[in-house]
């Protein structure tokens, strides 16, 4: 089991606003453009988002490593640059693959969580790019990472940044058992010091994250799927990320 640390302070708004999974979309509206960024800021919820960088590292906003899945388009989305991945069209609509500045644009005003997809077990131009975005930005903003080492990237260079810490259960994931096992059993919490954990909800729940709760913790769960999946994740954590329901 993980050493169970005391959370640092988590502002009120990290538990109280529902956070739309890559936005709000729907048929005609795909998720993580700024179509379904509008949609969540206008009915008041928060959203989460993931981001990578482009060729010419960007910080863009796309949750695969590959286009293939949301555009048609076979090729990593590191390959292109900003301006070439802004000419591509998201599931056959008009939207776009947005940078993360173009997305904080349109959630001035309302909670936004930023999935940093990094898979090296090392920082680099990842979470210094996106610092650099997120620091002209106002509006309520937390960072988050299955990656303890992007985490602490931010915990050392960007202290006032919440941090939050994404995990699971893994247990299909393509990893040596051992980590899987530190990352589901949240052992790296006094390293990265989180002020939330976000779990996959199928897992909970968990000693690992009952003990942090018992601690005040901030718990989310995601991704709460449907009325059922909603009633589940209210039940067994503080906050949920959600999709196909409007909590």
């Amino acid at each position: 089991m993980s050493v169970v640390v005391s959370p640092p302070t988590a502002p009120s708004w990290l538990v109280e606003v529902p956070l739309a999974h890559r936005g709000l979309h729907e048929a005609g509206v795909p998720e993580n453009s700024l179509p379904a960024f509008r949609a969540a800021a206008e009915a008041g919820y928060g959203v989460e988002l993931d981001v990578f960088l482009s060729r010419d590292d960007v910080p863009v906003i796309l949750h695969d490593a590959s286009l293939a899945r949301m555009t048609g388009t076979d090729v990593r989305i590191g390959q292109l640059t900003a301006a070439q991945l802004a000419e591509i069209r998201l599931d056959g609509t008009d939207a776009h693959i947005p940078t993360l500045a173009q997305s904080l644009s349109v959630l001035r005003d309302v909670p936004v969580m930023v999935e940093l997809k990094q898979p090296r077990l090392r920082s680099g131009k990842l979470e210094y790019r996106t610092a650099a975005v997120l620091d002209a930005h106002d509006g309520p903003h937390c960072v988050a990472s299955f990656n303890p080492v992007a985490v602490r990237w931010f915990r050392r260079h960007r202290p006032d940044t919440i941090r939050v810490l994404t995990a699971s259960p893994l247990a299909d994931a393509k990893l040596p058992a051992a980590i899987r096992t530190r990352l589901a059993e949240l052992r790296d919490l006094p390293s990265v010091a989180p002020h939330a954990i976000s779990y996959d909800l199928d897992g909970l729940p968990t000693p690992a994250t009952d003990a942090w709760r018992a601690r005040g913790g901030p718990l989310i769960a995601w991704t709460a799927v449907g009325e059922d999946g909603l009633r589940r994740g209210r039940e067994l954590a503080d906050n949920v990320i959600f999709e196909h329901v409007r909590p």
